[in-house]
């Protein structure tokens, strides 16, 4: 059983969990654990998280980059990137749940992620996905088109 500490919280993955990730069901498999181990009430907030890849696509972390209410996160880029450069990932994934259950995502969703994108960029850090999850179901913003 491998073990990812987070800032709040350890969770650990069992060997039916993926720890390479070949797509966003693999994503949405661990983001899922994590959401569904956050007591009710913290759930009804927005989380987003980074998680980190080596190049063959095994998870190196999952950090919490922030908390937000619940309609709202504000995401600080050199915050989401600066464990990333730390870590040396060349390659990220964004995750945040919307506690309406609507995975949809807003405008102010799509506008942050082709910021954090050409951010990314910038500094030769890849964002593969940006997934949006609920306890039920989630959306990728990559399978859509949008990363």
């Amino acid at each position: 059983m491998k073990i990812l500490t987070f800032e709040y919280m350890k969770v650990r993955l069992t060997k039916e969990q993926k720890i390479k990730i070949a797509n966003s069901d693999d994503v949405f498999k661990v983001m899922q654990a994590v959401l569904l181990r956050q007591n009710k009430l913290h759930r009804r907030k927005e989380y987003f998280w980074s998680i980190g890849l080596n190049t063959a696509n095994d998870i190196l972390y999952i950090e919490l980059v922030t908390l937000g209410v619940l309609n709202k996160v504000n995401v600080d880029p050199v915050e989401l990137f600066s464990f990333a450069v730390q870590k040396k990932c060349k390659k990220i994934i964004l995750v945040h749940n919307h506690p309406s259950d609507n995975v949809t995502p807003s405008a102010d969703d799509i506008a942050l992620t082709h910021h954090l994108v050409t951010g990314g960029s910038y500094l030769s850090i890849e964002i593969l996905d940006h997934i949006i999850i609920t306890e039920e179901k989630f959306y990728s913003m990559a399978s859509s088109g949008l990363v």
